[in-house]
């Protein structure tokens, strides 16, 4: 990937995750340039296939598209950060992302969205200032 692409990648993230919504600065691991839908998935390098994401975040979602929530043991597609927007499908309590549609609480399932050590710097930067919705 050229770094002129990246570098859009970055700015329209504004150096945060796309999915969790993490700094960019605040994480110990270099944040990746994700495929939205995996190459695997016939998913291309186009801007509009590609987002900003913690290492967190891209390892846990892999290539999967979809997921089964379990409250209705149904499939559900994963928040796609180019069509969907964050604030319809989840929130915060305190320091927890919660999901408020399937696609929400599939999403935080399986990017383990809630992992203590992500709860914890992620109420550290609130309490900072420094992490918003």
């Amino acid at each position: 990937m050229d770094a002129a692409t990246r570098e859009q990648v970055i700015t329209r993230a504004d150096g945060r995750c796309e999915y969790c919504l993490l700094p960019d600065y605040a994480d110990e691991w270099p944040f990746h340039v994700e495929h939205i839908v995996a190459k695997q998935h016939g998913g291309g390098d186009t801007l509009d296939n590609l987002c900003w994401s913690c290492s967190r975040c891209n390892l846990h979602k892999g290539p999967n598209l979809v997921s089964i929530d379990v409250h209705t043991n149904e499939r559900v597609s994963l928040f796609d950060p180019r069509r969907d927007d964050w604030k319809s499908h989840f929130s915060l309590d305190g320091a927890r992302v919660v999901g408020i549609t399937a696609t929400g609480r599939v999403t935080v399932r399986l990017l383990n969205m809630n992992a203590l050590q992500r709860v914890e710097l992620r109420r550290e930067l609130i309490e900072l200032g420094q992490f918003e919705i």
